[in-house]
Parts: structure tokens; sequence; C-alpha cells
């Protein structure tokens, strides 16, 4: 898991406390990083960061709101004033919201913009600040395969993520000359709690929400190591599993193509749960 080269190194993550930012962290300890987790479930974080500094490792917890620039600035300064730098900081926090886009609320659609791209931009914003003034570092951005390409009934998750791909990819460009390398990860679907804490609106249910992937799920365990090897490898992109590449191939070569699949499969789900509801 390229061990070697995460030893010693500073990392801080949001989201940490669950899902794949948990794995993440405790592969990072135990690969020899010191880890500073961030998360708005405090509690979580510490009880996870009690366990690691069980283990013999080096992790520390800080509450932050990742809709709140400040509280996020407050994470990459906590990393800094305990380890004196930040190499790498992995914006990791986000959540779903799923249903037809008629239905879906204002609001739901402000607070996925403001967690899945704003929260990621304030922790890139304040890592990148901070990396320029210590000569490098690495931010890696937590996207999905759906900021790729378009998904029906997730338009304010696509929305989010298309900007949380196009914003990364420009600052790249800004900080190559600097030192700062960037990884945009891009996953499948993964077996993590995101959907039990999403928001869904009209015909969509909670407990269907499985049923419609048409996907295998992805073990958080095959997720983190292909984020850290992307990672090690400096990799601009991570796009996994083979289904994923596969989708975003079609869309790039016919996007057409893609589009009629979309609603041929917006088709044959509506009338399937469609004819369940009515039951």
């Amino acid at each position: 898991m390229h061990n070697q080269h995460f030893s010693g190194k500073i990392v801080a993550i949001t989201g940490g406390a669950r899902g794949l930012g948990r794995g993440l962290a405790e592969a990072l300890s135990r690969a020899g990083a010191n880890v500073v987790v961030g998360d708005i479930d405090l509690g979580a974080a510490e009880a996870l960061c009690a366990g690691l500094s069980a283990e013999g490792r080096t992790a520390s917890a800080v509450h932050v709101d990742v809709t709140d620039p400040a509280s996020v600035e407050r994470l990459v300064t906590e990393a800094v004033t305990r380890h004196g730098r930040l190499d790498c900081m992995i914006n990791n926090a986000g959540i779903a919201a799923i249903g037809e886009f008629e239905h879906v609320p204002a609001e739901t659609m402000r607070r996925v913009i403001d967690i899945d791209l704003l929260g990621a931009a304030y922790g890139t914003l304040s890592a990148y600040r901070q990396m320029l003034r210590q000569g490098g570092g690495h931010i890696v951005n937590v996207a999905s395969m759906l900021a790729l390409f378009p998904n029906p009934m997730s338009a304010a998750y696509v929305a989010a993520k298309h900007g949380l791909r196009g914003l990364t990819r420009s600052v790249m460009a800004e900080g190559a000359t600097h030192g700062i390398h960037f990884t945009t990860v891009c996953p499948g679907y993964i077996a993590t709690n995101l959907f039990e804490a999403g928001s869904f609106a009209g015909s969509i249910k909670k407990h269907q929400v499985l049923e419609r992937i048409p996907f295998r799920l992805i073990d958080v365990d095959t997720a983190v190591a292909r984020t850290l090897s992307a990672i090690a490898t400096r990799k601009p992109i991570a796009v996994f599993p083979f289904y994923a590449r596969v989708l975003w191939w079609i869309e790039r070569l016919s996007p057409r193509l893609l589009d009629a699949a979309l609603r041929l499969m917006m088709k044959q789900q509506r009338r399937r749960f469609d004819s369940v509801a009515t039951r």
C-alpha cells in the first residue's frame, strides 16, 4: 500500500470519522502517517483517534463543519500547529441527494452544494495557501464517477461533483509550478453510509436506493487502496472500478449514446418502482 510514501507525512481529512474517510484515516495512520481527522461529529472522530492512538499511531480529532470556511481553516491550522506542516489534504466530506428534480427542495440543493462543492473548495483553498508557504504538498478531492457524466435522479449531487472536478483541474494548473499536486478521486458506488445520511425526494424511498443501483458496491477497503495508490503515484484522477471507467469512455466518445441509455434506464425504473408504489 505504498507505506513508505506515507510514513511520517502529515495528512488532514474531512469527513474522516465514517465511511471512506474513516478507512483512509485508519490505513494512513497504520502506514505511519500523522493523521488529523476532521468531522462534524467530534465524538466519532475522537473515538476513532483514541483507537488508533491505542495502537501506537499518531491521530488527533478536530471538529469541522465544512460549510463554514473558518472551521475548515481551523483544521489546517491545527495540523500545522501540531506537526509543523501539512503534506496532504483530503477533502472527503459529502452528502447525497436523490429524487426527481421537480421534487427536490431548494434548501436541499443549497446544502448539497454547500457541503459537496463549497466545503471541498474551502479545504482546497486553506490547504493550497499553506502549501504555497511551505513549498509543496498534495490536495485530494473525493468526487465521484458522477463528476464525469450525467445521472438522473441526482442532479444537485452531479452538479456539485462536476463543479468540484472543474475546480480541481483549474487550480491544478496554477499549483503545478509550486510543487502542489492534485488528485480527483472518482469512485463508483461504495458500501458506506452515504445514502443513510442522504436526502430523498419524490417517489424514491431510502430503502429503494440500493435496489436502483445496477452495479455491485465497492467495499471500503478496495476504495481506500485505490485512493492511496493514486495519491502515492500522484495520479491527477482516479476512476474506479471498471464500470465507472467504461461509462466515462462512453460519455467522451458518444454522449448521445449515454443519454439514450440513461433515458432507457429511467423508463425501466419508473415502470418497476411506480408499479410497486401503487400496489
